[in-house]
């Protein structure tokens, strides 16, 4: 697993495996969950991080890509 972030762009990048991306899903306006091709997450892309971890919602991110989709726990 890898952790990256850029200040500048305030853009937190979570790579959870080292496998090429198909297709990403917006999980929420501000997370966008990146895919392979056999649906299995690989890369977890967070905008405005510093203003969505001031927040206290809990979030949820599928594993693998569900037919109904991801949705935020509230």
């Amino acid at each position: 697993m890898k952790i990256s972030y850029d200040p500048v762009d305030d853009v937190l990048l979570i790579t959870l495996k080292e496998k090429p991306l198909a297709y990403g899903e917006e999980i929420t306006p501000q997370i966008i969950a990146h895919y392979s091709k056999d649906n299995a997450l690989v890369e977890i892309e967070v905008l405005d991080a510093s203003e969505l971890f001031a927040k206290k919602e809990e979030i949820y991110v599928p594993e693998y890509v569900k037919p109904e989709g991801a949705y935020i726990k509230r």
